[in-house]
């Protein structure tokens, strides 16, 4: 008869993978719901990442050239950069707001093109009775646009200070990012065995510089898409073109969908104008679009990222639903960084693996062999 010792502790054995699993298990439930907690830290952070990214080119060229501390050369490129931001505010914003004040002095305008959308939706309603009355439908998506502009406009004051905060924050985190990267480098590398640091050095290296320089090319790209909805709205006689352009060049900071749901308000005051101006400009968006899909993104962009369309159109979803049109933003180059460190590390790795189970099994059949 077996020992009561030996069969306890047998169970022990059997019991105690089952609760490591378990207890594996509710961790990770527990760091998942606190990252979705923080998500609005992580996409503040993740930012001051990017940004540090992109101007690490620069600021080391102007720390090789001019013989500047890199910490000062980072200084230099960020009052740089916001010169050129308060410059072209100080040219688009007076514009800007003249269009608006414009917008507000024609609306009775489009008022009485109302009033032709109205009669064209009863007669409409004549021939399918089933439609609802138009006065309820615009009824209810008045109240709905008036209960969304109070709720934003009484949010307003906490929401220019929080966005004060974040600006604040990723100013000062990417630029520590920018002037310790390399001391952050070489300590991520000591951790390391090894028979791996010059794979990971050249993994890490990889990934600073395809984010850095996806960000640049984005944003020469807004200006150029930009700059050219302006001069084909001016061209083409559409009201507000200053507004509409500025729309339309943000929009290009979400891939895929960001671009033609930016000109919906471009078209719908197109629209308002002329079925001739609804026309023009719907065919300059299409024009604009094929330029810069195949001529000004491969030019500028080129391979930057090098992800498959699929995946940048789930990690967009992904990144709109957990943060809005920031988690939209960044989430094209948080998959490119899990797709490089696949690509670089779990690939290889697990190539190595199959290998080596392969040549473990002849090895293994000769061992057995009678």
């Amino acid at each position: 008869m077996a020992p009561s010792g030996s069969s306890s502790e047998s169970f022990l054995d059997r019991a105690l993978p089952i609760y490591l699993g378990l207890l594996f298990a509710i961790l990770t439930v527990v760091a998942v719901l606190l990252l979705f907690m923080v998500r609005h830290v992580l996409l503040v952070l993740f930012v001051s990442v990017l940004l540090a990214a992109a101007l690490t080119g620069p600021s080391e060229w102007l720390h090789r050239r001019l013989r500047l501390p890199l910490g000062l050369a980072a200084v230099v490129i960020y009052v740089a950069s916001f010169a050129v931001i308060v410059g072209i505010g100080w040219i688009v914003v007076p514009p800007l707001l003249g269009q608006v004040v414009e917008f507000a002095d024609r609306a009775p305008e489009y008022a009485d093109r109302y009033d032709g959308v109205r009669k064209a939706y009863a007669e409409l309603r004549s021939d399918f009775p089933a439609l609802p009355p138009f006065e309820d439908q615009l009824s209810r998506l008045g109240d709905a646009i008036l209960d969304r502009a109070g709720e934003r406009a009484a949010a307003l004051p906490g929401d220019l200070f929080s966005i004060f905060l974040d600006l604040l924050a990723v100013f000062f985190v990417s630029l520590l990012l920018l002037t310790n990267r390399l001391r952050i480098r070489d300590f991520v590398l000591s951790l390391t065995h090894s028979n791996h640091r010059r794979r990971t050095g050249f993994v890490l290296d990889r990934t600073w510089l395809r984010i850095g320089g996806y960000l640049r090319a984005k944003v020469i790209v807004m200006a150029i898409v930009g700059a050219l909805t302006y001069v084909s709205l001016i061209a083409i006689g559409v009201p507000f073109a200053i507004p509409l352009s500025l729309i339309v060049a943000f929009g290009e900071l979400i891939p895929l969908v960001g671009s033609w749901l930016a000109r919906v308000p471009l078209l719908a005051i197109a629209a308002l104008d002329s079925p001739r101006t609804f026309v023009l400009t719907f065919l300059a968006s299409i024009l604009i679009q094929n330029l810069q899909g195949y001529v000004i993104s491969p030019v500028v962009e080129g391979d930057q990222l090098d992800i498959h369309p699929l995946l940048v159109f789930v990690a967009v979803l992904v990144g709109a639903s957990l943060g809005g049109a920031l988690g939209a933003f960044v989430a094209v180059p948080a998959a490119a960084i899990v797709d490089l460190v696949v690509r670089e590390v779990v690939v290889p790795w697990r190539r190595a693996q199959l290998r080596g189970s392969a040549a473990a099994a002849p090895r293994r059949a000769t061992t057995h062999a009678p």
